[in-house]
């Protein structure tokens, strides 16, 4: 287990400082883009992750099932059907990517009608749209090779070409704007992106896999099938992500018009970098658990579940309460004044991504263990909540409707899925509620307010006014909030004496940080 642990620690921390800085650098172009495009050429550009998602929803489980496998096979050491799944893999993206482009080409016309885009924005969106289309189909197809270096349990390497691209993507977009390109230079330098990330992975893939071959002779029917299998399970939970994500823009984008596109995707990148935070913990879970689960280790799995449940929310809850309640301040310094719509838009999607986030780990270990059925039923609750509750609050609550819809579908999948999850592993939901998530909970909800309060006063006496001077207090409001949070935690006995001897272990390789831990410890 401890070998696991190793594994999983290390990829946690190459998933956070990877998917930080490019989250990070996203946000920051946000303000930039919007102001070379303006409100309806952005609201066409926040369009275009529609198209990723339905691209992402329809890849019969892609990159992501075979994560699964590649891990499994590596285990195993068997390199013949590791060669399989890579070849049978890439065949089956290739094959449904081409489906749903030949698909997506045949309706783009009404795509582009059903979002009501003026006339004169018509032919740069009908490029933009075209273009993004091909651009994530070749990206599905050729997913499977960032899949080899996830099976291998490599993500500082995955990490490492993700970061690249996001920094050639932030420069390029800066060049290209200033150029006069618009929507057309973006999308161009979105496809080079794409290209540069998918060459840098077929060559590491290979590099960390000598044996790695790619000839048609790997292409074995049964092999094809056991991933279509799987992978099929995995579509519906797609398809919830893709609804979760972008039924809202969708709706808005026909019942309303671009502007409240643009106001809904300044606040969904809000939660959208919060769900990051949280997933690049969840992300190293898969092929730990599918090494774990080919060794026949139940009760590790268990174990994993349990610590992991409880290390996952003492990082998300403090996150997450954070920024519901200090939401205005963000989106103030971020982008100004003006952005009322946005703030409501973090508020409701955050308080779901809160409560999505525990299932985290038991989603992870399903999927792991090859069981993604049960992920797949509480998908489909919310997915069906999602639209049915989003066509009828559309009409008489109009953009809030919308957007109200979404947490409380996330709400009520999430709450089935952990009824469900507990019952299968037979383990005592209140038990572990009280055990993991009531301390971590009950001290971010009242630090939170309590420093909320504490800037209530500050304000009455102190005028701020500016991005700056919103910018300085959010921070000391942040890291006042952190230490706090982290101190008080501890002195809450929230961490056993395993936890402990687990992140001294880890700590006393780094003389600096060890030091300084020893304040809270």
């Amino acid at each position: 287990m401890n070998s696991i642990s190793d594994k999983i620690i290390k990829n946690t921390f190459f998933n956070t400082v990877g998917n930080f800085s490019t989250t990070f650098l996203h946000l920051l172009l946000v303000p930039y883009i919007m102001m070379e495009l303006g409100t309806e050429q952005f609201g066409i550009w926040a369009l275009v992750s529609v198209i990723l998602g339905i691209f992402t929803a329809f890849d019969f489980g892609g990159a992501s099932s075979l994560v699964k496998f590649f891990s499994e096979y590596e285990a195993k050491k068997d390199r013949r059907s590791f060669n399989e799944a890579l070849v049978s893999g890439f065949v089956m993206m290739a094959f449904f990517s081409g489906v749903i482009l030949i698909v997506f080409l045949l309706l783009l016309e009404n795509l582009l009608s059903f979002f009501n885009i003026p006339e004169q924005l018509l032919n740069e969106a009908r490029f933009v749209f075209l273009s993004a289309g091909i651009l994530f189909a070749f990206n599905n197809s050729f997913g499977v090779f960032q899949a080899v270096i996830k099976g291998l349990q490599r993500m500082e390497i995955t990490n490492f070409i993700n970061v690249i691209g996001a920094l050639f993507f932030a420069f390029g977009i800066v060049i290209f704007l200033r150029m006069g390109y618009g929507l057309k230079g973006l999308i161009l330098v979105q496809g080079a992106k794409i290209i540069l990330i998918n060459l840098a992975s077929i060559f590491y893939a290979k590099k960390l896999n000598k044996d790695l071959a790619f000839s048609l002779s790997f292409l074995k029917l049964e092999q094809f099938k056991r991933i279509f299998h799987y992978g099929v399970r995995m579509q519906v939970s797609n398809i919830a992500n893709l609804v979760n994500l972008q039924t809202d823009k969708t709706l808005i984008g026909f019942f309303l018009n671009l502007s409240f596109v643009a106001f809904y995707e300044i606040g969904q990148k809000v939660s959208l970098f919060c769900r990051m935070v949280v997933g690049v913990f969840l992300a190293a879970l898969v092929p730990a658990v599918s090494e774990l689960d080919s060794k026949d280790k139940p009760e590790s799995i268990s174990k994993l579940y349990e610590k992991g449940s409880k290390y996952l929310a003492a990082i998300a809850f403090p996150i997450m309460t954070f920024l519901i309640i200090f939401s205005h301040g963000l989106i103030t310094t971020w982008m100004g004044t003006g952005f009322d719509r946005s703030i409501l838009v973090v508020r409701l999607l955050v308080f779901g991504v809160a409560v999505n986030t525990l299932t985290g780990v038991g989603v992870m270990i399903v999927r792991g263990v090859g069981k993604p059925v049960y992920e797949t039923r509480y998908a489909l609750v919310s997915l069906i909540l999602n639209i049915g509750l989003g066509l009828m609050l559309v009409k008489p609550y109009g953009f809030v409707g919308i957007v109200v819809a979404t947490p409380i579908s996330t709400v009520i999948g999430s709450l089935y899925f952990i009824f469900t999850f507990h019952k299968l592993y037979s383990i005592s939901l209140p038990n572990f509620i009280k055990k993991a998530y009531m301390k971590p909970f009950a001290l971010s909800v009242g630090l939170a307010l309590g420093i909320f309060y504490l800037n209530k006063l500050i304000t009455m006496r102190i005028i701020i006014d500016g991005r700056m001077e919103s910018l300085a207090l959010l921070f000391v409001d942040g890291l006042l909030f952190i230490v706090s949070f982290v101190f008080l935690l501890n002195k809450l006995y929230f961490w056993d004496s395993e936890d402990g001897s687990l992140f001294k272990e880890k700590v006393r390789a780094y003389p600096k940080i060890h030091k300084l831990a020893k304040i809270f410890v």
